[in-house]
């Protein structure tokens, strides 16, 4: 009975030592495919002419479109390496995915678009490392219409109602909202990166 006992603290032990590698690699794999997804949609403009829709529809699969419910894009920081789908809103599910895009009916490039993403203890997951962006840092968002360059032009904490941080300026802005202190239970501050708008193509 003991060493039935013993091998299950010890596969215990395994799992909790493995897990958070394992569940990063499941996010990872799953951000692969969303990206995947989303760029594919843009690759049917070039031969819609030669292929029929049932026939593009078919080629892009039920699997793919299921998966960008609700998406807008890519946002890609490389100081942190950071490469994920945008999602409307920030319900549970949409920050599951990825990070949430706070008010959908804007436009990126015209408004001030307000990205929130989750902060883990597990590196590299999601808006984790927001913190080490400085002035001047690019960060990039993909959407079906084109890519729009931002450069960051400060960083700062608030508390978590200060939602003036997300009001239209004169000049289009990104801001990106992520919780603070990292691995705090409910913490009241958010970290905000704000980037203005340094070009579009």
């Amino acid at each position: 009975m003991r060493w039935v006992i013993s091998i299950g603290f010890l596969l215990l032990g395994f799992f909790l030592l493995f897990h958070p590698q394992m569940e990063k690699k499941f996010f990872d794999n799953k951000q692969e495919q969303l990206i995947e997804a989303f760029e594919s949609l843009g690759d049917t403009s070039s031969y819609e002419e030669a292929v029929s829709p049932v026939e593009v529809q078919a080629n892009t699969g039920d699997k793919g479109l299921g998966l960008l419910d609700g998406a807008r894009g890519i946002i890609r920081i490389p100081k942190i390496d950071l490469e994920m789908m945008i999602f409307e809103g920030t319900t549970p599910s949409s920050l599951t995915k990825g990070i949430g895009m706070i008010e959908p009916h804007k436009q990126f490039g015209i408004n001030n678009i307000g990205l929130a993403g989750h902060r883990a203890t597990t590196s590299g997951k999601q808006f984790n490392r927001l913190d080490e962006l400085t002035l001047h840092d690019m960060v990039e968002v993909q959407t079906e219409a084109g890519t729009i360059e931002f450069e960051v032009v400060q960083t700062f904490v608030v508390d978590r109602t200060q939602i003036e941080v997300l009001q239209d300026g004169q000049e289009p802005l990104l801001t990106l909202v992520t919780c603070t202190p990292l691995g705090q239970k409910n913490p009241t501050d958010r970290l905000i990166v704000q980037a203005k708008l340094k070009d579009t193509r």
